[in-house]
């Protein structure tokens, strides 16, 4: 596939370091070196445009399987260079690729996914023809282990975009704006020159180990475009999201709406002017009792489009009230010490 040079590959006030590469290929892992194999299995099918030169970074987030190993046995075929980053935490993970990335386009994707053999080059045109943009996003596109329960299929409209990680904004290329849905770490690029800076995705945010807390694209995306950089859907750019059958449980979904109000308070923490119950506003203990009651009667009793949306709300609930509390005796942290940092590097 010819292309053109990316020599005009920038945007307005862009500070652009040294990048010898074109683009790099960033993934960041922890635990679960067998569904990594299966992506970089997909990675190895791709669409390689004529004369590029690129990297994939795989970070390994301090997983304590096999990853490294998976990881040595694709550097014969793939330009794969491992780094390990014992900072725990996605999004520290994710800091740690920016660092160590070569290339002037940075395109990012998680360890559960398949990649679209055209996915590559769909990004390098939609950033050849669009070098305002400073951020890129595509489709993600949800693939189920085994058929969802009923509960799950007859709520798509309230589960697919978050619980089965689902991204779709139509067949058109569109520029977003802060209001908008912002764009998924599953298919996410951005040009290295917008991240000059103190720009960086927040640390507090993002899953952690197990932990269900997100946001972290979302906070820097929303910081790019209130600096008055611009982003772009570009609907071509695809991959498909693998969803396990631990993904289709109401636990899960407890578990990732109570990592969703955890977010909230870490976006948006001040509760100043809410009278306090056992260090946290009144208003969400009665919030918190009245759909914990609803969920329990409802389902039974109602249609799951009702007990789910009282699951959904008890959840979130006890998720911001938790954080609430927590944060009045410890501050969230905003910085890892130095002396945590990278034993094991390569």
């Amino acid at each position: 596939m010819e292309q053109g040079p990316l020599v005009a590959d920038r945007f307005p006030n862009a500070t652009d370091g040294p990048h010898p590469l074109d683009v790099s290929v960033i993934i960041c892992t922890y635990n679960r070196c067998e569904s990594l194999r299966q992506t970089l299995q997909t990675l190895c099918s791709l669409e390689i445009p004529r004369n590029l030169s690129w990297e994939l970074l795989v970070v390994d987030n301090n997983s304590p399987d096999a990853t490294r190993e998976v990881c040595e046995s694709f550097q014969p075929i793939l330009p794969l260079r491992y780094v390990f980053e014992s900072r725990q935490g996605q999004n520290n993970a994710l800091n740690r690729g920016i660092e160590e990335a070569e290339g002037r386009l940075l395109l990012f994707t998680d360890d559960d996914v398949d990649v679209d053999r055209s996915w590559l080059a769909s990004f390098l045109d939609a950033a050849r023809r669009h070098p305002e943009a400073s951020f890129f996003g595509g489709r993600v596109v949800p693939r189920w282990e085994i058929p969802p329960p009923r509960w799950l299929s007859e709520n798509c409209d309230t589960l697919l975009r978050h619980v089965a990680t689902a991204f779709e904004m139509g067949d058109t290329e569109t520029y977003v704006s802060p209001s908008d849905c912002v764009f998924y770490g599953a298919n996410l690029a951005l040009r290295s020159g917008a991240l000059s800076g103190k720009m960086k995705f927040r640390p507090d945010l993002g899953p952690c180990g197990a932990g269900q807390v997100r946001g972290g694209e979302t906070a820097l995306l929303r910081e790019m475009l209130a600096a008055g950089m611009k982003g772009l859907y570009a609907p071509s750019m695809i991959v498909h999201h693998r969803n396990p059958s631990s993904r289709m449980t109401e636990r899960y979904v407890r578990a990732y709406y109570y990592g969703a109000g955890v977010t909230q308070v870490r976006l948006e923490p001040s509760t100043n002017g809410h009278r306090k119950l056992f260090g946290a506003p009144r208003y969400l203990w009665w919030k918190l009792i009245k759909h914990a009651a609803q969920y329990a009667f409802f389902r039974w009793t109602q249609p799951s489009r009702d007990w789910l949306r009282a699951e959904i709300e008890m959840a979130t609930t006890w998720g911001r009230i938790t954080e609430i509390r927590r944060v009045r005796h410890q501050p969230p942290p905003q910085t890892v010490p130095e002396t945590a940092v990278r034993h094991a590097e390569v």
